[in-house]
C-alpha cells in the first residue's frame, strides 16, 4: 500500500517552506496586465516528504508544477514527481497531480482552495490507490497560515481522511532567511486504523534564481495500524531533507 501524500499542494506537493499561497493571492493585478498567467517550479529534494512520511522510500526526487492563474483568482495546474513505495510489484514510478483552484483576499485573510485528483499511472493490479482531495489554506496576518484537507476515499481505500495542519513563516530580519514551522495531524482512523500527528521546522533563502530550503520532519503517533493499511512506520521517522527549487 501507499506509504502516505501531494500538495501543496501541499503547496505544491508539500514542500515549500515559505507556506505562501498559490498564485491567486497574489498582489492585484492592473487593467494593463493580461488576463492570464502562467509559470510553474521544479525542484531537487534530498527525499520527497508528504505529511511527515517519505514518498520515496528515502531516496531523492524531482519534482515539477506548471499552472496558468487568471486575475479573477481561478488557476489550473498539475504537479509530477518521483516516488518509490517500497514494493516491485506496485508498478508506481511517479505520482501526476492535476488541480483546479481559487485563491484571493478574503477580508482581512488570503484564502487558497483547490481540488486535486492524486493518480499514480502505471500502476498494476490491485495497487489502485488514486485519490481525490478538497483542500482549503486561510493565510492571516503575513505569518501565519491554518488549513484542512478533506478525501471522500483517501488512498482508495472506501473511507474518508482528514488533515489539519497551522503553521507560520517568519522572515528573520534582514538576513533573506525565513523560519518556517508547521504542525499537523492526519485523521486516518476510518481508512487507516489510527491517527498520527507530524511537524515540520525549516529555513529558506533565495539564491540568485534559485530557493533554497532546509527542513527537519517527524510524526508520532505512527503506529502499526497505519503500517498495516498506509505504509512501514520507518519511513515517517525523523529526517531532514534539502530541497533547491527554481520558479519560472
Amino acid at each position: 500500500m501507499r506509504n502516505t501524500r501531494s500538495r501543496r499542494g501541499m503547496v505544491p506537493l508539500g514542500l515549500a517552506l515559505g507556506m505562501s499561497l498559490l498564485p491567486g493571492v497574489a498582489a492585484a493585478q492592473s487593467s494593463t496586465d493580461p488576463a492570464w498567467s502562467a509559470g510553474g517550479s521544479v525542484t531537487a529534494a534530498t527525499d520527497y516528504v508528504w505529511r511527515g512520511v517519505s514518498q520515496t522510500d528515502e531516496d531523492p526526487a524531482l519534482l515539477l508544477d506548471l499552472y496558468a492563474a487568471h486575475q479573477s483568482g481561478w488557476y489550473v495546474g498539475a504537479s509530477a514527481a518521483n516516488v518509490d513505495f517500497g514494493d516491485p510489484e506496485d508498478g508506481m514510478d511517479y505520482e501526476l497531480s492535476p488541480y483546479i483552484g481559487w485563491a484571493g483576499e478574503l477580508g482581512a485573510t488570503e484564502l487558497d482552495v483547490f481540488v486535486s485528483r492524486v493518480m499514480y499511472p502505471g500502476a498494476n493490479d490491485g495497487y489502485d490507490i488514486d485519490y481525490t482531495e478538497i483542500e482549503a489554506t486561510l493565510g492571516f496576518a503575513d505569518y501565519y497560515h491554518v488549513g484542512v484537507a478533506y478525501s471522500p476515499d483517501i488512498f482508495n481505500l472506501g473511507e474518508p481522511g482528514w488533515y489539519y495542519n497551522a503553521g507560520a513563516a517568519w522572515p528573520m530580519g534582514g538576513s533573506g532567511i525565513t523560519l518556517a514551522v508547521q504542525a499537523g495531524h492526519y485523521d486516518l482512523r476510518d481508512a487507516g486504523g489510527d491517527s498520527y500527528n507530524d511537524w515540520l521546522v525549516g529555513l529558506s533563502r533565495e539564491m540568485g534564481p534559485f530557493n533554497v530550503q532546509l527542513q527537519y520532519t517527524d510524526t508520532s503517533s505512527y503506529g502499526e495500524p497505519l503500517g498495516d493499511s498506509v505504509g512501514d512506520p520507518a519511513l515517517a521517522d525523523g529526517r531532514t531533507t534539502l530541497l533547491v527549487s527554481w520558479e519560472f
